[in-house]
């Protein structure tokens, strides 16, 4: 398993991956029904490759199809604090791949001047609430915002030692 930076051309890998990418997972990803699509204002979105306000990291298998990705976004381009989202493929979740990919993006963000995770999940989401506990530590506590769990946590605590898949 590889895991780098996003690249230009990164969209089309995104797009293939699609039929590996189950309803739930898409409708847990974005937090709406999907209808097993991912979004076309996401995807177009993915065409502007990395910037200031956007950047993430792929993992792709020996072949070379897209597995997972992380990735952080913030509004304004300059906030000290950023949005986290993962999406992993279904035949590569329960691995430890979404830990290894947040893992592996937490130095670009902070080189970038990101300084707190915003994360926003469904109450039913337990996949993702495990996964940020991992990252965060099991003492964070959660508040609840328009019907999500929300989570902010320093991106200090977050350990940056690369994970193995």
């Amino acid at each position: 398993m590889l895991i780098r930076p996003w690249q230009t051309g990164d969209e089309h890998l995104v797009a293939a991956a699609e039929r590996h990418l189950s309803a739930r997972s898409i409708d847990r990803r974005f937090c709406v029904g999907s209808g097993g699509r991912l979004p076309a204002f996401y995807l177009r979105h993915l065409e502007g490759g990395p910037r200031p306000e956007w950047d993430a990291q792929v993992a792709l298998d020996d072949g070379g199809q897209l597995c997972g990705w992380a990735e952080y976004g913030r509004r304004p381009a300059c906030s000290p604090a950023a949005d986290l989202a993962v999406l992993v493929a279904d035949p590569w979740q329960r691995t430890g791949l979404a830990t290894a990919l947040v893992r592996a993006l937490v130095p670009r963000m902070a080189a970038a001047g990101v300084r707190t995770i915003e994360a926003d999940v469904t109450g039913a989401n337990a996949a993702s609430k495990g996964l940020i506990r991992a990252l965060a530590g099991p003492g964070l506590r959660p508040t609840y915002q328009d019907g999500m769990v929300h989570y902010a946590f320093d991106l200090a605590v977050v350990p940056f030692a690369p994970v193995t898949v």
